[in-house]
């Protein structure tokens, strides 16, 4: 017998499958309990409206970047191996068939999002702005790092980059995404 827990995960998997594939506005909760073999109903038990689905999508998302970076943001550390976490995640994802970050999944119907979800998504982004400018500051400061310029841009250029080389790899292969990584390691003075 399946535990409730196990099929919210399971839908959530499966949710967060079509989102990276489909876009948002492109799955219904049919699509997803046709494929795990259950009624719409319980994909409506754990998730009334498709709105909720996507703010636990969301906050699944942000939580998992809080857990890796929770120490560093507390107590500093070594903003290389932060740095490093980040790019092993991004690039695991890619590897298991995520190619498509959450942010960018979700900006195919960013204007046709519920206003909460787009409130939650640009907060997550913001979010990881942040967090990635403070790793390059303190990296930069501990000469973990060496790069020109300030930091908050370097960051945006960072994710930028990453986001489109996911999508790339997704089409080409993913050499495209190993490629881009080097080239950021290069940027920063990363000898690898």
């Amino acid at each position: 017998m399946t535990r409730i827990t196990d099929t919210r995960e399971q839908i959530m998997d499966r949710a967060a499958q079509l989102l990276m594939s489909r876009g948002f506005n492109g799955f219904s909760y049919r699509d997803i309990s046709s494929h795990l073999g259950v009624k719409n109903a319980a994909v409506h038990y754990h998730f009334p409206a498709k709105a909720d689905l996507a703010l636990a999508l969301v906050d699944e998302y942000r939580q998992t970047l809080r857990d890796k970076t929770s120490e560093f943001m507390a107590y500093g550390g070594s903003a290389l191996e932060q740095l490093k976490g980040f790019f092993e995640f991004t690039s695991r994802q890619c590897h298991t068939g995520r190619c498509i970050c959450p942010l960018g999944a979700f900006s195919i119907d960013y204007s046709e999002l519920p206003e909460e979800v787009r409130r939650t998504t640009a907060d997550f982004m913001n979010e990881t702005i942040k967090w990635l400018t403070q790793v390059l500051a303190v990296g930069r400061e501990q000469e973990e790092f060496s790069f020109s310029g300030d930091p908050g841009p370097k960051a945006l250029l960072i994710l930028a980059g990453l986001q489109g080389a996911r999508q790339m790899a997704r089409i080409n292969s993913l050499e495209i995404l190993d490629d881009v990584l080097k080239q950021i390691h290069q940027d920063l003075g990363i000898v690898t």
